[in-house]
């Protein structure tokens, strides 16, 4: 019994398709790539799966089954009891088990909203440090240089998204498949439209306005039914500032990847394409 619980254990993560664990293996896989959202680097969370999903083990069970080296294990374990989400047990070998997820992210959502409070606690004072040290920078009648920035993450994404629209004095353009649209309204973006910002969204493929976004001011979205992809989306702010998605939500969340930029060519060549998407997508009923 024992040996075949043990086949099961070590085959999982290499199953291949049409073996019966494949399935299983796909599932664990989409797991670990969301708990990369947590912290966890990938090994990291196949370690805290397996411990969760298969029981107790010891750190040679562990590194055999995953086929992981020796040093890595024990350096992963170790790292995974500081953070107070495996504990091990007093015998011998050391057994290590792994806490509940709802634990585990109550454990690591409370550390965060930790680090959070420290770093509001010294913001006041490092603003004042700051504006103690002398600056030495010399104003010129030079041209305004354009910028360009990679911004990688969901997390990061978002946070830039909501800077600009923070900072919108005029309008705001966004052009997403519904996938994204539903990434923006989930993290409260779609909140932070004002009444004096003039707002306009196109949704491309889309037949039909979303049921989350049943709410919202018809005459602000119109639709793209016959699109033929769903990875294009970009947001446009005053003219001034774009962010255009090079992957958007249709990859795992951590692979998000994102270009912002104040040059002008940019932000006019996308904003030609949504005013001609704009001119011939669906009005909204």
């Amino acid at each position: 019994m024992e040996d075949g619980v043990e086949g099961i254990q070590i085959s999982v993560f290499n199953a291949e398709r049409g073996n019966a664990l494949f399935e299983q293996k796909e599932k664990m896989q989409k797991m670990a790539e969301e708990l990369l959202q947590f912290g966890f680097a990938p090994n990291q969370a196949k370690i805290y799966i397996y411990l969760g999903k298969y029981g107790p083990k010891t750190a040679s069970e562990l590194f055999k089954a995953l086929q992981l080296p020796r040093t890595e294990t024990y350096f992963i374990l170790n790292l995974l009891q500081s953070r107070g989400i495996v504990t091990a047990e007093f015998s011998s070998p050391t057994k290590y088990y792994a806490l509940s997820l709802e634990q585990t992210f109550s454990i690591l959502m409370n550390a965060e909203k930790e680090k959070l409070n420290i770093l509001f606690q010294k913001q006041k004072d490092l603003v004042k440090l700051w504006d103690t040290i002398p600056s030495h920078t010399v104003e010129t009648n030079e041209l305004k240089s354009e910028k360009l920035q990679m911004v990688q993450g969901i997390e990061r994404i978002y946070s830039k998204i909501k800077n600009m629209v923070e900072s919108a004095k005029e309008e705001v353009m966004i052009f997403c498949s519904e996938k994204d649209l539903a990434g923006f309204y989930h993290a409260d973006i779609t909140d932070m439209f004002s009444n004096s910002l003039s707002v306009k969204i196109i949704i491309s493929p889309a037949q039909k306005i979303p049921s989350f976004f049943d709410k919202i001011d018809k005459k602000i979205i119109r639709l793209l039914p016959n699109s033929p992809t769903e990875n294009q989306c970009f947001v446009i702010k005053d003219n001034d500032e774009v962010l255009l998605f090079l992957r958007n939500t249709i990859h795992p969340s951590h692979n998000l990847f994102a270009v912002w930029s104040d040059s002008n060519s940019m932000i006019d060549s996308m904003h030609t394409l949504f005013s001609y998407s704009w001119d011939n997508a669906k009005v909204c009923r």
